[in-house]
């Protein structure tokens, strides 16, 4: 395999094809560790089918299709992850798979395609995606995000989306809105407060009674031209180390370039950017969503049997409930079970109390250490 054609931007036109264009980066990877045993480290979560039959990579960019042609739609990701997103998604250009050297956060993600895009279209509108969320109503999706790209390109402002919270979470990040401004078509959009980190229990029931309050999605729209001078402002080093990054590339130079990127500090881009700049702006989600972050988020966006149980594969239950029980091989029976995860796959079977679900990822970890 041509190492050099492999390499994030490589090939890029330095010509302009298209001015202002909307694009989206869909960032995708992980270590596979939640979602265990479905999921593992060459096919971690966006490439596993965990809500249905398609994957969540699949979805992404079936949701981002509604708005974009397949050519301005990239994924960024690990080397070891191209052989499952390549199958995930085997009508995507080979060009447009975006590969790390090596996993550094958010910011250095989304600041290697925005470089990129940069390259090819000045004035690219870029849309940046999760690629393991559940989304169940894509048509509300692609109007909010249309929406959200109208007022991304009327000013200089990093915009994200929001979701309007509808429990007291405390595995997710929040926004704090504050004054609320103009948006096209009348469509809601703030100034956003502060970003707020994982709240406890009490904290998180009583952003709940304030209102104004947020679950941070993970999803932004910007013009590259203004995310990169947010870089350039608040993280210099890593404006200046992608810089060199693409300089190392465009001499030939894949070693140094690699060098390059993993001595990047590992940062995300809420705290190393969105934290900091002046200029973010909020529009809420009018869609439901949510980030499938363990075994038992599936209680809450799957159907559930008579007794409360997600079911998939061959299974039978007598007396049990509350469960989530997934095969993808052997027939899994259960009597007289509660509130447990059991999923069956050829890498191993999991079983654990439903409580503990967060905790799945400690066992991938023992298991690869034994391996």
């Amino acid at each position: 395999m041509n190492r050099k054609k492999e390499a994030a931007g490589k090939g890029t036109p330095r010509k302009t094809r298209t001015s202002g264009g909307t694009y989206f980066v869909i960032m995708a990877g992980g270590k596979g560790e939640r979602f265990w045993p479905l999921s593992t480290g060459l096919v971690p979560k966006p490439f596993v089918s965990i809500t249905g039959k398609k994957t969540l990579i699949e979805l992404t960019v079936e949701r981002a299709l509604r708005i974009a042609p397949l050519e301005r739609i990239f994924v960024v990701l690990g080397r070891e992850h191209l052989p499952a997103a390549k199958k995930c998604l085997p009508r995507l250009p080979r060009g447009n798979f975006i590969i790390e050297p090596v996993g550094r956060d958010t910011a250095p993600c989304v600041g290697l395609a925005a470089m990129m895009l940069h390259r090819r279209d000045p004035d690219a509108v870029m849309v940046v995606l999760p690629s393991d969320h559940y989304v169940p109503d894509p048509a509300a999706f692609s109007r909010c995000i249309r929406e959200t790209v109208k007022t991304a390109r009327r000013g200089d402002h990093l915009v994200t989306i929001g979701v309007p919270p509808g429990r007291p979470e405390t595995g997710y990040g929040y926004i704090r809105t504050g004054r609320k401004i103009s948006a096209p078509r009348d469509a809601d959009c703030f100034e956003v407060a502060r970003y707020v980190e994982k709240p406890n229990l009490a904290k998180a029931r009583r952003y709940l009674r304030e209102g104004g309050y947020f679950w941070n999605a993970g999803i932004f729209v910007w013009r590259v031209s203004v995310l990169l001078e947010g870089l350039r402002t608040h993280m210099p080093d890593l404006h200046a180390g992608l810089l060199d990054f693409y300089k190392a590339l465009d001499g030939g130079d894949r070693d140094r370039a690699d060098a390059i990127f993993a001595a990047l500090s590992r940062i995300s881009i809420d705290y190393g950017l969105m934290e900091k700049a002046k200029n973010v702006l909020m529009m809420p989600a009018p869609f439901a969503w949510d980030d499938v972050g363990t075994w038992t988020s599936l209680l809450r966006v799957l159907p559930r049997d008579e007794t409360g149980n997600v079911l998939r594969g061959r299974t039978v239950t007598l007396d049990t409930d509350n469960c989530v029980i997934i095969t993808d091989t052997t027939p899994v029976a259960t009597l007289g079970a509660s509130n447990l995860v059991i999923i069956a796959s050829k890498n191993g079977i999991l079983i654990c109390d439903a409580s503990r679900a967060q905790e799945v990822r400690q066992i991938a970890k023992a298991l690869g250490k034994k391996q």
